[in-house]
């Protein structure tokens, strides 16, 4: 992993595509804030990250970003796989291909729940997938002069909006100023899709946020549901509870006020109250005052707005 100094260097440099003006001294203290807080997070590797971006390797994804301004192609190499690591909801992957929104996975199969869970990944398996994203966590700098706008107000109104996109279309908004935190890779073949989350920063793929829920529980869905709903997750502005219990329900089914306290470490009050607040959006709908289950009938209004 580079060293803090390597990193922020390399955050600053993306910085400079920002419009003029907001990269002043706020905004770099702001930027330096945001890099304590990324830096103390807890964060598992699962692997390591090797780039080819339009044919050449690099091996810091902001470095390719700066250098190369436009994605016409990306190959991502996954290294050294954290055998022991919390792959819930993650697809173990060797390499992932993509051009122009289309492209090869070559994934092994895995079964998590399994004691001998690595032993069926000896073989490869190659599918075309198509392939979307967007940046679940980013940085954008906010110069004091735009901050005196809002000082009134007790937060900043969110300065971008992320929606799932061709990976080319996540390079312009970057090289626009947005600072990837988290990037997440949605991979969606004929019957499904999986993830791979990716902190740019460290060059590592992490756990899904949904790790530590039994991978048994998935409830499979056409993979047309599952862009439908990954283009909501993608745009929705929720606290990340809430974000994380949202997704919990789409993957997972119906679910009840104790079972969410339960994967979440929560109280019961905490449970209740995001649930319905997520019921007050449309986002969740009730069953016989106890059961909690997707609304897939807003999700599919508000994706026809985002597609």
């Amino acid at each position: 992993m580079q060293n803090m100094d390597d990193i922020r260097y390399n955050c600053e440099k993306i910085l400079e595509f920002a419009p003029e003006g907001e990269v002043d001294e706020y905004a770099l203290k702001l930027l330096r804030k945001r890099l304590y807080k990324w830096k103390n997070s807890k964060k598992e590797k699962l692997t390591e990250l090797e780039y080819f971006v339009n044919g050449k390797e690099y091996k810091s994804l902001l470095k390719a970003l700066y250098e190369e301004k436009n994605l016409r192609k990306l190959k991502i190499k996954f290294l050294k796989p954290n055998l022991e690591g919390e792959w819930n909801f993650s697809k173990p992957t060797k390499e992932l291909m993509e051009k122009r929104g289309k492209g090869v996975a070559c994934t092994f199969e895995f079964d998590p729940n399994s004691l001998n869970k690595w032993r069926v990944a000896k073989c490869v398996n190659k599918e075309k997938v198509m392939v979307r994203g967007y940046l679940s966590d980013f940085f954008v700098p906010i110069s004091i002069h735009t901050k005196s706008k809002y000082h009134h107000a007790q937060e900043i109104p969110r300065q971008y909006g992320p929606k799932l996109k061709k990976l080319s279309g996540i390079w312009c908004d970057i090289r626009n100023g947005v600072l990837p935190i988290k990037l997440r890779i949605c991979t969606y073949t004929k019957k499904d899709r999986y993830t791979h989350v990716l902190d740019p920063l460290s060059n590592i793929q992490i756990p899904h946020p949904l790790h530590k829920i039994p991978y048994s529980q998935r409830e499979l869905r056409p993979a047309l549901e599952y862009m439908k709903f990954d283009s909501v997750l993608a745009n929705v502005d929720l606290p990340p509870l809430m974000k994380n219990i949202l997704e919990f329900i789409f993957e997972c089914g119906e679910t009840t006020v104790a079972d969410v306290a339960h994967r979440f470490g929560v109280k019961n009050r905490v449970a209740k109250n995001n649930l319905e607040s997520l019921i007050s959006k449309e986002l969740l709908k009730k069953r016989k005052e106890m059961y909690y289950d997707i609304s897939l009938e807003r999700i599919d209004r508000l994706a026809s707005r985002l597609f």
